[in-house]
């Protein structure tokens, strides 16, 4: 199968800023160990079963067994999270996350050595506080190897409703390998994880209900990560998978200053209105959404309006509609924490690959010098 690409993508694309991704090559999926343009390794079969609990789906394109019966029904602990989070200030009914609970033991963090990095093959990683708005942010800062070959291009990674738990660090962790400087965000404080949905719609409720408050918070992990001199302050983006998503969204929505480009990953569009309404929104936007997420497609004007408000403010913007993906495909394990709490989620190896890819080739080419193509990170085209 020939591997697609993020320039055949955006050469799909018509002047709707849309694409739905079964028009166009498909990634190849591989083996976990391999790692390559248009490829993605999380972890060897061995490190999956360690840090989630069990092995990765046998095979890609793997649906959810309860979607059938969740198109008539969903499920009743689905419907309890629901109610209370209809209770939150500042969150319709329509506006909940269905993603996956972190597995129910969580090693412990990395222990920092020497000058604060412990060393790993490919990257290094530190433990950060900070003050972020009215809480204390307990981050994760991955860097490449070579520390000399920086500067490099900033990427800041929005966590799901479930906090900061191993799944963002670990997408820190991808990033640092290939070349970025990666921040995984504590939004809610304190290092502070849900490992139910009842809790983790409070903490997402009480973030979301108070825009004000939650800017501050993000905007401190943005300053902090500028500041770094490992970082090229004028080459920084934002990543966010699931509510995470939709904070980055805000982010673009609200013309959020010192942002190149924002990636949501199955995001649940429950973004407010910027007030007031934005002129012109900088930030390049790309969407990887969920066509067979029930929360999102049963409210398709929420994703329609979204992209109307894009195009009247002018964004660079592309949406690409994965075909029989649910909310969490790109989260290993989702598929047993959704069975657990009977929440409609499931992982897809296929999907969470081409995304991963089309995050790769988006990356490459926000900071892609005029007429030169991105084919590697910016710190290896300085070389």
């Amino acid at each position: 199968m020939k591997s697609a690409t993020w320039s055949n993508c955006r050469a799909a694309i018509p002047k709707t800023g849309f694409c739905s991704s079964d028009s166009f090559m498909r990634y190849e999926t591989t083996p976990s160990s391999a790692i390559g343009r248009g490829k993605l390794a999380i972890h060897d079969e061995a490190r999956d079963k360690k840090i989630w609990g069990l092995a990765m789906p046998e095979s890609p394109g793997i649906v959810h067994p309860m979607k059938s019966a969740l198109r008539s029904k969903v499920g009743a602990t689905a419907a309890l999270a629901l109610a209370l989070a209809a209770a939150l200030p500042g969150r319709s009914q329509d506006a909940q996350s269905t993603e996956p609970a972190p597995r129910e033991q969580i090693p412990q963090a990395r222990v920092p050595d020497g000058d604060g990095f412990k060393n790993d093959p490919g990257y290094l990683s530190e433990e950060v506080t900070f003050k972020a708005g009215a809480v204390t942010s307990k981050a994760y800062l991955a860097l490449p190897k070579n520390k000399a070959q920086g500067p490099f291009a900033g990427v800041l990674i929005s966590p799901e409703w479930w906090g900061h738990n191993d799944y963002v660090r670990m997408r820190a962790d991808m990033l640092a390998k290939l070349g970025y400087a990666a921040l995984a965000m504590d939004l809610y404080g304190d290092g502070q994880k849900a490992h139910d949905p009842q809790t983790a719609i409070k903490l997402d409720g009480g973030l979301k209900g108070n825009q004000k408050e939650m800017a501050a918070r993000v905007l401190a992990h943005l300053k902090f990560l500028a500041a770094r001199p490992e970082v090229d302050d004028n080459k920084i983006a934002a990543i966010g998978y699931g509510s995470g998503g939709d904070v980055c969204l805000q982010m673009a929505r609200n013309g959020m200053r010192g942002l190149d480009g924002v990636v949501a990953f199955h995001p649940f569009f429950t973004v407010v209105p910027s007030q007031p309404p934005i002129r012109r929104a900088t930030a390049r936007v790309m969407v990887c959404d969920a066509r067979e997420d029930p929360y999102v497609h049963l409210r398709k004007g929420k994703v329609e309006a979204f992209r109307k408000e894009m195009a009247r403010v002018k964004t660079d913007l592309t949406m690409i509609d994965f075909p029989n993906a649910m909310q969490s495909f790109t989260v290993p394990g989702a598929n047993r924490v959704g069975e657990k709490f009977r929440i409609p989620q499931a992982y897809n190896q296929e999907a969470d690959t081409r995304a991963w890819g089309l995050l790769r080739g988006f990356l490459q080419d926000l900071w892609a010098p005029a007429g030169e193509a991105a084919e590697s990170p910016p710190a290896a085209r300085r070389q």
